[in-house]
């Protein structure tokens, strides 16, 4: 039998994912992971946008380039993902300090 939705997370956290990605590639990896969670119905809006936030001010370095997202993770995770990705981080504002 399936889990319910409200089961899938502990703490705050989605199940399987790692808030704290050690590279890019890895960081790239969790957002795909999260994403398709999202697009498969497993996991809210909310939840998924918390985490690419957390990712945004926790590991801005990792996620971020000059001309916004890493190219790396923009290679990785493709153009639909990029979109939700980006939808999730409107209006978020990367300090430089």
């Amino acid at each position: 039998m399936a889990r319910k939705q409200t089961e899938r997370y502990e703490n705050g956290t989605i199940d399987g994912i790692i808030y704290n990605p050690i590279t890019v590639k890895h960081m790239a990896s969790q957002i795909i992971l999260a994403v398709d969670e999202y697009i498969s119905k497993k996991i809210t809006e909310k939840a998924l946008k918390e985490l690419l936030l957390h990712y945004a001010s926790r590991h801005g370095r990792l996620l971020f380039s000059s001309e916004g997202l890493n190219p790396t993770i923009l290679n990785r995770i493709g153009k639909k993902r990029t979109v939700l990705v980006n939808i999730a981080l409107e209006g978020f504002q990367y300090s430089i300090f």
